[in-house]
């Protein structure tokens, strides 16, 4: 499988939402993700945005999505089904006393 490494800082802002599982909030690209530990929810980000990528990449929008934000992509994405997206992402960890506001945004 080739991997296809983007060029971008991606913020995440990563919180609990009711003290128990974890919430990534991506407001760039109006995603947001749920798990149920700090891990998990670095995994599922990744996989989240691997996916995101791989659509545009099989409805051909992959290269204006990525002109449109300023990113670059280096690797092969010929092949939709064989690329595994490699994308760098900023958590910031939301503190418990301001979550209900930071989320909220």
């Amino acid at each position: 499988m080739a991997v296809v490494h983007i060029e971008a800082e991606i913020p995440w802002r990563i919180g609990r939402a009711d003290g128990e599982h974890w919430v990534g909030i991506c407001d760039p690209l109006e995603l947001t993700v749920e798990s149920e530990t700090w891990a998990d929810l670095m995994e599922d980000i990744a996989l989240t945005l691997d996916a995101m990528l791989h659509d545009l990449l099989s409805n051909n929008e992959l290269d204006q999505f990525l002109q449109d934000r300023g990113w670059t992509a280096h690797g092969p994405t010929d092949g939709a089904e064989a690329v595994r997206f490699d994308v760098p992402f900023i958590p910031a960890l939301v503190q418990p006393d301001d979550s209900t506001a930071a989320f909220h945004r």
